[in-house]
């Protein structure tokens, strides 16, 4: 009966962007009614399955996509068959993805109403040049008005997202945009490095030498003037990518990287649930609907379920997971939490891992916590790779600069921007 999290992908946008690679869709006509009752039954059925009836609901996250393309009955209606089928906290965190050129006053209001009290705008960038660059389709003056319409609408809990990195980009720039960002007053801030991901535009455009991203050094400086302005600003960098005046982290996302349960709805949505034996942590699930919304829609509706694959994890996989989802956080992992989950601690598990790694001031231990130190913030992927290996064995690994937003392997997490 432990809580769990639900998110909930709305796949559609009304133009896709050139570095985008998550399940998303330009439609011209988006089929909003029939997709929310494709949700409504694939949740009856969710509901009714004995690992998630019953169980609290502690976060919502509406992903996309573009969610805010969604009218706030669409939402107000989603909201309530959830209320009405799960036992709900009475913190319950319910974010919303929002593009600012979808959302005005009355929506905002709207969606306020529906039970949404967290809002995260794709901001991206305060330059309008490069606002074009990344496709963008909204202007810098209406990230002002939807931070404004959003604070007179009653939200108090406002995540901006940044882009750095961008091709042309300067470190000028990217302070220009801090400075601006700061005046908007949000709770939190997520900054993602660009990254160049196969099946974009920007990747095709790229292996022609049509782009040209600033060089690693840029980057670097980037990144490093990005936590150092917010963290003099009062911001906490909690994560690899994000930053949150104190009490406004993302609960939602804190259970991915914590490992907690959560329930996926909508296409190409992915789920995760953890099994225990003898209070212990033995094995796992993860699965995934079918991406296209036609044919989740079409599974859906007729079934309930629209799952097109599953996997199953062993204990070993819940180890690497528990590191490689845990060394996200800026704080680490808990060496003690480790030891309660699966029966024995890290040091029996990793005993040469864990030497080479701090030999290599990669990896650092504070009391009961293991993280990564600032080296290994840069290369985390390759950093966290190493908890893969059989019986600890360590991988070697390249010496540079991974600028994108940290591990970026996918499959645990669902296709969220934030």
């Amino acid at each position: 009966m432990r809580p769990f999290s639900i998110y909930i992908h709305i796949p559609f946008c009304l133009s896709r962007c050139p570095y985008c690679d998550f399940n998303s869709y330009a439609l011209n006509v988006i089929p909003e009614k029939d997709y929310v009752a494709a949700l409504l039954c694939e949740l009856d059925y969710r509901a009714s399955l004995d690992e998630w009836c019953g169980r609290t609901v502690e976060t919502i996250y509406f992903g996309g996509g573009t969610p805010s393309l969604f009218k706030p009955s669409s939402m107000h209606k989603i909201m309530a068959a959830i209320c009405a089928r799960f036992p709900v906290a009475g913190s319950l965190e319910v974010s919303m993805e929002a593009n600012p050129n979808t959302v005005d006053a009355d929506s905002l209001l709207g969606y306020r109403e529906a039970g949404i009290n967290r809002l995260s705008l794709g901001a991206q960038t305060l330059d309008p040049d490069l606002l074009k660059t990344l496709g963008r389709i909204h202007s810098v003056e209406q990230i002002e008005a939807a931070c404004a319409a959003a604070k007179g609408a009653g939200f108090t809990n406002l995540n901006l997202d940044l882009i750095y990195g961008i091709p042309t980009q300067t470190l000028e720039q990217v302070r220009a945009d801090l400075k601006q960002i700061m005046r908007l007053d949000p709770q939190h801030v997520s900054a993602y490095g660009l990254t160049i991901e196969k099946g974009t535009s920007f990747y095709s455009q790229y292996k022609k030498g049509l782009i040209k991203l600033p060089s690693e050094e840029e980057v670097v400086s980037m990144m490093n003037e990005i936590s150092s302005f917010l963290s003099s600003c009062g911001y906490k960098r909690y994560e690899i990518s994000n930053f949150a005046e104190r009490g406004f982290e993302a609960r939602h996302n804190l259970t991915y990287w914590n490992g907690g349960d959560y329930l996926g709805l909508g296409a190409g949505a992915h789920s995760f649930l953890a099994s225990y034996k003898d209070g212990l942590r033995h094995s796992g699930v993860r699965w995934a609907n079918y991406a296209l919304p036609n044919k989740y829609c079409k599974q859906a509706a007729a079934t309930g379920e629209a799952q097109s694959w599953s996997e199953s994890l062993s204990t070993t996989d819940l180890m690497f997971e528990f590191f490689f989802l845990g060394l996200r956080k800026i704080n680490g992992v808990s060496c003690s939490e480790f030891e309660a989950l699966f029966g024995t601690s890290i040091d029996k598990v990793y005993p040469a891992l864990l030497e080479v790694l701090a030999d290599q001031n990669l990896l650092k231990r504070n009391g009961d916590f293991l993280a990564l130190s600032e080296e290994g913030l840069l290369i985390a992927d390759s950093v966290i790779e190493n908890f893969a290996a059989p019986e600890g064995k360590v991988i070697k690994f390249p010496r540079h600069c991974e600028t994108g937003t940290g591990p970026t392997y996918k499959g645990n997490l669902p296709a969220a921007n934030e």
